[in-house]
């Protein structure tokens, strides 16, 4: 109790200090000239960059609090990072139509797209120093029997639903036969994603080390990593008649390969960093998770990829000499895991969300009824036993990085479709739903299997 009364001060303190700041600042942030500091020389300042870092500061301490003030309830402090960013957001400002500015803009959060991705990268690095190959020789059979089962249950429960449902969801019944079943099974297989950034951060913040939390978090990756094929094979699929092809399953190609030849080229540079270095490296941390993140901007890969691949490739080939470098990464871990939930809740589609909710609370119990009976076929066939048996669906719930990026890519292979705001909108809804609903569920599953950290 004694902490909750410092937090939440604490907290409201923050609030009103942004909001004097913002007040005091209205007018100056997007002001084409301001004096430089040579002088009067004249500078151009784009709108949201003079008061980005404000925004940083912001959502980087308040989600830090509010997922403390939450963790003493016993919920995740992911839920805190991301209520927290939709609470000062954008999007629900908008929705409210409330009369003064929000604490975050839209403008400000273009800016902090590279943080979003230099901490997607570093999620990569320890998602895929999470994964042993000793533990997939051991377990690859269960691993990649629940993925199989999983994903044909999802797949089963989502594309019968939708195809019954179809005449009353507006996106499917306007459309003609091919497309109404195209999008059906589009619908379908995005369900199937999955989080690693959620399941990730859910163990590093619970100390889960055990059976559950290891196979949660290999069937999590083998899956996305799966369904990031398959999805792209979908879209070049529906891109087959047009002239661009084949050109289109190059990229595809190209962005497979080329996330694990740039994982595999970072996985290089760190160990030789380690090697030559004796102190610690949080520097060589950041400093290459912003690498793998600029070179998925320019070369056209998936950061996540790229990054799973160096940190598997690094906790596999040189497991003694890595861990000087995971130690250094689980220090940035919190304040990188705070700002990009609160990030990702400050872009949550309010609006959307409020006027799609029937369907999307349709597809997500369709998802997962999907998930649970999947996973139970699974666990049986696999011999899995209790009490993961019972549990382990929660781990399959959440929803954010992948699936965001998947339907970036969604968007853009049906570019110029009338049905194609409807459709991301559709998407986008039913992951902000998982993003706010997985994280608690994930935890109560690690305290039903008994791996949290008391």
């Amino acid at each position: 109790m004694k902490r909750l009364l410092t937090l939440g001060p604490s907290l409201l303190l923050l609030l009103v200090a942004v909001s004097l700041l913002r007040a005091w600042t209205l007018g100056d942030a997007g002001q084409s000239l301001q004096p430089g500091i040579l002088g009067d020389l004249p500078r151009a300042i784009p709108p949201g960059v003079a008061t980005a870092a404000l925004a940083l500061g912001l959502l980087l301490l308040g989600s830090f609090l509010l997922g403390e003030i939450l963790s003493l309830i016993g919920l995740p402090r992911v839920s805190g990072a991301l209520l927290f960013g939709l609470l000062v957001g954008p999007q629900l400002h908008q929705w409210l139509s409330l009369p003064f500015p929000p604490l975050v803009e839209h403008a400000e959060l273009r800016y902090l797209e590279l943080i979003d991705a230099l901490a997607v990268s570093l999620i990569g690095l320890v998602a895929g120093g999470e994964i042993r190959l000793q533990f997939l020789r051991r377990s690859m059979g269960v691993v990649l029997r629940l993925v199989a089962t999983e994903a044909v249950g999802v797949v089963l429960w989502v594309g019968v639903g939708v195809s019954i449902l179809g005449q009353w969801i507006p996106l499917l019944s306007e459309r003609t036969s091919v497309e109404r079943w195209f999008l059906t099974l589009v619908l379908a297989v995005m369900a199937v994603a999955n989080s690693p950034a959620i399941v990730t951060a859910m163990l590093r913040e619970t100390g889960a080390n055990g059976i559950f939390a290891r196979t949660a978090l290999a069937v999590t990756v083998v899956k996305d990593l799966s369904l990031v094929i398959l999805v792209s094979a979908l879209l070049a699929a529906w891109s087959a008649t047009a002239s661009g092809g084949a050109s289109i399953a190059l990229e595809v190609a190209w962005h497979l390969s080329g996330s694990l030849l740039v994982g595999g080229v970072f996985a290089g540079l760190l160990g030789l960093a380690v090697f030559k270095t004796r102190g610690r490296l949080d520097l060589v941390v950041l400093v290459a998770s912003f690498a793998i993140a600029l070179a998925g901007r320019m070369l056209s890969i998936a950061p996540l990829l790229a990054g799973i691949t160096a940190g598997f490739a690094l906790a596999n080939l040189a497991p003694l000499r890595s861990k000087r470098l995971f130690r250094s990464i689980d220090d940035l871990l919190p304040a990188t895991y705070a700002l990009f939930f609160a990030v990702a809740g400050a872009r949550i589609g309010v609006d959307a969300l409020s006027s799609l909710w029937p369907v999307v609370l349709a597809l997500s119990t369709l998802r997962i009824a999907g998930i649970y009976s999947g996973l139970r076929i699974g666990c049986r066939w696999a011999r899995v036993q209790p009490p993961m048996q019972r549990w382990i669906w929660t781990s399959m719930v959440p929803q954010a990085g992948v699936s965001i990026a998947l339907i970036s890519e969604v968007g853009k292979a049906f570019a110029g479709q009338p049905w194609v705001n409807q459709l991301l909108a559709l998407l986008l809804s039913s992951v902000a739903l998982h993003e706010i609903v997985g994280p608690p569920l994930l935890r109560l599953g690690l305290l039903r299997c008994d791996e949290v950290k008391r």
